[in-house]
């Protein structure tokens, strides 16, 4: 059985701490990669030192008693491993810190990219988008090279130093074979030991390299972590800046929307608690637009909406708090592989046996009564196994188990088979009764049952009752009269 949840590690209680406002992708890509590098950090450096430290001073000994000279050597390696590296410092610096700022913005780039697929497919930006996809990557690409050329001087600067010391040792150690002054098993000892040293050297002199690079991002964390008011402080700006009141009327002003040309133009219009709206028009006109911006998702072209004294903003944070309080459902909604009732209860607040009596009251999931497992039955990838009308149901009971202030259908009854249908109309007729409902229709039954409908036609909306806009809507009454039309062939067909 699928359940739905989060799963929490050590790596989201550093989440809840940082600033909520920070960039995801900054969050993800530079914090918690730099949490996992020093993780690893640690875990290496302490036996890395302990090891330096011991043959170091085993080589220093053995020197001093069989070849005080020598010393030179590994102090001559170290001083010229510093001077180099001080010498590539500054150019190091600038070129991590464009690397990290390139990276950043791709990985903010990807997710904006990703999260809007849709609507930059739907609105023909592909192309636009895809050719400054690619810019960035080419700048990200040429970022990543000069850190590369960069990371490899130091290993060559490294490794001259490193193995030119291990190869300088080794002659003036045969020198001093050959003049008698050490013994062969000396020398052997003396080798192996200052080999050892430097290859240790080595490896903490790359930790040394990794800290330099974490070094502003680990102050970053550690800040976070040490501030045990930072989480609570940041919550409750957060709370007070963004969080969406309880929404009980929306007031369309003046609305115009559309693209590069617009859709519909002056549209006002009121939305309040205890009518079911309908949204209705020719296909194109606009109607699934207008809910696009509904939702915050597409920005209007002048006008206004506002709620609770509060104006309607498309930025992506007040979209993010919107979502708590809007949804939206469409003809074609998805199911997770699992229950029923664990759809159901995805994202929320009832338990199931609340959740069950809420249906009952809506009249929703009758049906589950008369399969084996009820409300436990799997449904199947995207719910495969249950009928159209029956997955239209569980959506729109997931949506109602949501507890938002503000609906929109849009062709929810569009697809699914006449009994079903009636079912889901009044639910929503139900639910109207307490919440914002809006519908995007153009079946009869559904425009009949609405309280007020505002039909689009030649970019303006014509608002009233059915009976109204039949009466006095051209437009209106011959889009009915095709709607009668295709029921009546419908009828024949059967």
């Amino acid at each position: 059985m699928v359940k739905f949840g989060y799963q929490r590690d050590s790596k989201s209680v550093y989440l809840r701490k940082n600033n909520f406002n920070q960039k995801i992708s900054a969050l993800i890509q530079r914090d918690l990669k730099a949490i996992t590098d020093l993780n690893s950090f640690y875990a290496l450096i302490v036996p890395t030192l302990i090891k330096l430290s011991l043959t170091g001073l085993l080589l220093i000994i053995f020197i001093i008693i069989w070849q005080p000279l020598a010393i030179f050597i590994p102090f001559l390696s170290i001083i010229l491993i510093g001077l180099g590296m001080m010498a590539l410092a500054k150019h190091g610096d600038k070129e991590n810190a464009r690397y990290i700022n390139s990276f950043v913005h791709m990985g903010e780039r990807f997710l904006d990219d990703f999260f809007e697929m849709n609507a930059i497919i739907m609105y023909r930006r592909d192309r636009a988008f895809s050719a400054d996809f690619h810019r960035d990557s080419e700048n990200f690409r040429k970022r990543t090279m000069a850190v590369l050329a960069y990371q490899l001087q130091t290993l060559n600067i490294l490794d001259f130093a490193i193995y030119g010391g291990i190869g300088a040792f080794a002659l003036f150690l045969s020198f001093g074979t050959a003049q008698g002054n050490l013994s062969v098993v000396q020398a052997i000892i003396l080798f192996v030991l200052d080999a050892d040293w430097f290859i240790e050297f080595r490896k903490s002199g790359y930790f040394i390299h990794v800290m330099k690079q974490l070094s502003p991002t680990l102050k970053h964390i550690f800040a976070q972590i040490d501030d045990k008011n930072s989480f609570s402080s940041q919550k409750k700006q957060r709370t007070i800046a963004n969080d969406i009141p309880k929404i009980l009327e929306i007031t369309i002003n003046n609305l115009s929307i559309g693209y590069d040309k617009p859709l519909i133009t002056q549209l006002s219009w009121s939305l309040k608690i205890g009518h079911l709206y309908a949204l209705s028009g020719q296909s194109g006109s606009g109607k699934s637009t207008l809910a696009k911006t509904l939702m915050a998702q597409q920005k209007s072209l002048a006008g206004e909406i506002s709620f609770s004294d509060k104006k309607l903003r498309f930025d992506a944070n007040f979209r993010h708090d919107w979502l708590k309080r809007a949804i939206y459902l469409g003809s074609e909604p998805y199911l997770f592989s699992g229950s029923i009732i664990d759809n159901l209860l995805f994202a929320s607040k009832y338990d199931r046996k609340e959740l069950i009596k809420i249906f009952d009251k809506f009249g929703l999931c009758s049906f589950v009564s008369s399969l084996p497992g009820q409300y436990d039955s799997q449904v199947g990838e995207n719910g495969k196994w249950l009928s159209p009308g029956q997955r239209q149901q569980i959506a729109f009971g997931r949506a109602v188990a949501a507890d938002k202030n503000f609906y929109i259908f849009d062709e929810v009854t569009s697809n699914i088979d006449h009994e079903n249908a009636g079912i889901i109309l009044r639910a929503m007729k139900r639910l109207a009764k307490e919440k914002i409902v809006l519908i995007i229709t153009h079946k009869i039954e559904d425009l009949k049952q609405s309280d007020q409908i505002a039909f689009i036609t030649e970019k303006k909306a014509v608002i009233g009752p059915y009976e109204s806009l039949l009466k006095n809507s051209p437009s209106f009454k011959n889009l009915i009269n095709q709607q009668f039309l295709l029921l009546k062939g419908n009828k024949q067909d059967a």
